[in-house]
């Protein structure tokens, strides 16, 4: 694939970094614009941002916060998920899930990716589905549910992982009676079988920390159409609208951050554009070799990070990138590692963990460059 002309060109090969917030002039501009104003808190500016993002795919109603797992933590008390519920999350998904789950009380069911994937396979979903359903949810409060005559909810975490669109299919797993939150931090305003992400969950929420698509600085915005959800998160909320006679959470996020904020949705269709054509140009090369990586929709999927499984161990990997003074990263530690499951009860997740580096894939990168790092793709045998 000819990437002349897309990138900038450099005179002198110099070290790749291995993640890189994608920043220019006009962020510095924006937020230097709000310093001056003397704008520090969460107001006007905010509000904007929160009807920019909602025009980048026609959501309905969109929150900003303060950090992923307070979007999640929003999103679970929103569906009132507590002591006896379940939250269904793949072994690969993001921590913030996780801590959020242990906010409310609820409890963690980790499930492994299948073989060769980012995301869990119908066979594993439907056998872990059948057993529940003989067993009862294995953290089921009589004191709490049945003695309230509610019965225990679940909830299905719908993560594309690493910018990989999930297959999953949504409507079956809410004809098992899931609730689901979709988490499209790697694809936001991207299109996917005709429709936007973000418009599949219940409540849907996406990361904007400092090495997104979309960031700053660290915060995530939630996404619903409900807005019975949406009144209840607001309630739940620092800010005008939050119930003055019970708890409520300090998760605003703040105008300066939505300034920068704003320069990067107008970006946004750049942004995809240009990882979509590294990461195909990455697959492409990939195919001349014996190395794995797992993105399986071109077009489609948004390359949030790019691991590459190869047969080689962590220390070989990081001697032969550091003499190309290309710098690489691990893909985030696995959920399982947090509960101190047995990793033998999640091979496939593990698997990726051990074997897996991420090469840079961010949208400063120059046409050099990603020609440098395909080429290293090639020569790592």
């Amino acid at each position: 694939m000819a990437l002349a002309g897309i990138y900038r060109t450099e005179k002198k090969p110099g070290p790749i970094e291995a993640q890189r917030p994608a920043l220019s002039k006009e962020e510095l501009e924006s937020v230097l614009d709000c310093l001056i104003q003397d704008r520090l808190g969460s107001g006007s500016i905010c509000e904007r941002f929160e009807k920019s993002f909602s025009q980048v795919a026609s959501y309905k109603h969109t929150l900003a916060v303060n950090s992923l797992t307070a979007a999640y933590h929003l999103a679970f008390l929103a569906l009132e998920i507590g002591d006896g519920d379940e939250v269904w999350i793949n072994a690969l998904s993001s921590v913030s899930a996780l801590d959020a789950c242990r906010y409310v009380g609820a409890t963690p069911r980790l499930l492994d990716p299948a073989r060769s994937s980012y995301h869990i396979d119908r066979e594993s979903l439907e056998t872990a589905v059948q057993a529940t359903s003989e067993t009862g949810p294995v953290s089921e409060d009589p004191a709490f549910r049945v003695g309230n005559g509610e019965k225990p909810k679940r909830v299905f975490i719908f993560d594309h992982i690493y910018g990989s669109h999930n297959p999953t299919d949504v409507e079956w797993l809410r004809g098992q009676g899931f609730l689901i939150v979709e988490d499209f931090t790697g694809m936001p305003g991207a299109d996917a079988e005709g429709a936007y992400t973000g418009h599949k969950g219940d409540i849907a929420v996406c990361g904007l920390s400092e090495f997104d698509l979309v960031t700053t600085g660290n915060g995530a915005m939630v996404v619903t159409a409900d807005s019975k959800l949406q009144k209840r998160m607001l309630s739940l909320r620092y800010g005008n609208k939050r119930d003055k006679k019970s708890v409520a959470y300090d998760y605003r996020l703040e105008d300066f951050q939505a300034a920068m904020g704003l320069i990067q949705l107008n970006r946004l269709g750049i942004t995809l554009s240009r990882r979509r054509k590294i990461g195909e140009k990455y697959l492409q090369t990939l195919r001349q070799t014996k190395h794995e990586s797992y993105f399986g929709e071109p077009g489609v999927d948004c390359y949030h990070l790019f691991p590459v499984v190869v047969a080689r161990t962590h220390e070989e990997v990081e001697r032969y990138y550091n003499s190309l003074q290309i710098g690489i990263t691990r893909i985030p530690e696995p959920l399982h590692h947090f509960l101190d499951l047995p990793r033998l009860e999640f091979p496939n997740a593990e698997r990726i963990y051990q074997k897996a580096v991420c090469v840079p894939v961010y949208p400063a990168l120059t046409a050099n460059n990603v020609e440098r790092i395909a080429s290293s793709l090639r020569g790592m045998l």
